[in-house]
């Protein structure tokens, strides 16, 4: 089997990671992995912000639990309140934030779910793990949220599309669970 296939068969959602740091060459091939993701007629419209280092990604918690709170973003609001809570499972020193413009992009979920993929992917031929949190969709338009996350120079005009968490795997990945059967079906 190729390499691509094998990288789509054993890669695993991590959700423990070590406190090492992601070498620069590392995170510069999972970013430059992200932006050859297939786009809606090739927009590109996507925007990726890469938070490098825990006390980042723990400014970026704080907030989140805060707009968790708010009325009417309570989807995850037993995560959250959570002491131990962190939306990064504590240690992952990356935290990539992708969002797409959808005044550019007729498909910006499509679209902004792909670069996600290339990410997972990437990370998981460079020995990394990495996992999707989907938290900051949930509240990316309560305003003081989105109001930070545009301090960050996440752009005001695009959708939060999801979140990756990523570093280096602490323990033994998951291993497959078996696929679910009657999923495919071929019509010749």
């Amino acid at each position: 089997m190729n390499e691509v296939i094998t990288a789509i068969m054993e890669r695993r959602s991590i959700r423990s990671f070590t406190t090492e740091m992601v070498k620069d060459g590392e995170l510069e091939a999972i970013l430059q992995a992200a932006s050859y993701a297939p786009t809606f007629r090739n927009t590109q419209a996507w925007f990726v912000l890469a938070l490098v280092g825990l006390d980042r990604i723990r400014a970026l918690d704080a907030r989140l639990k805060e707009a968790s709170l708010v009325p009417g973003f309570d989807r995850y609001r037993d995560f959250v309140s959570n002491p131990s809570y962190t939306v990064n499972y504590k240690n992952a020193p990356l935290f990539v934030i992708v969002g797409v413009n959808p005044e550019i992009s007729n498909c910006p979920l499509q679209d902004g779910s792909l670069v996600i993929g290339n990410i997972l992917l990437a990370a998981h031929s460079l020995d990394l793990g990495a996992c999707w949190i989907n938290q900051l969709g949930a509240v990316a338009n309560e305003p003081g949220f989105r109001a930070y996350l545009t301090s960050l120079g996440f752009p005001a005009t695009h959708s939060l599309v999801g979140s990756v968490a990523i570093g280096h795997v602490k323990g033994e990945p998951p291993k497959a669970t078996e696929r679910r059967h009657g999923q495919i079906t071929i019509l010749r």
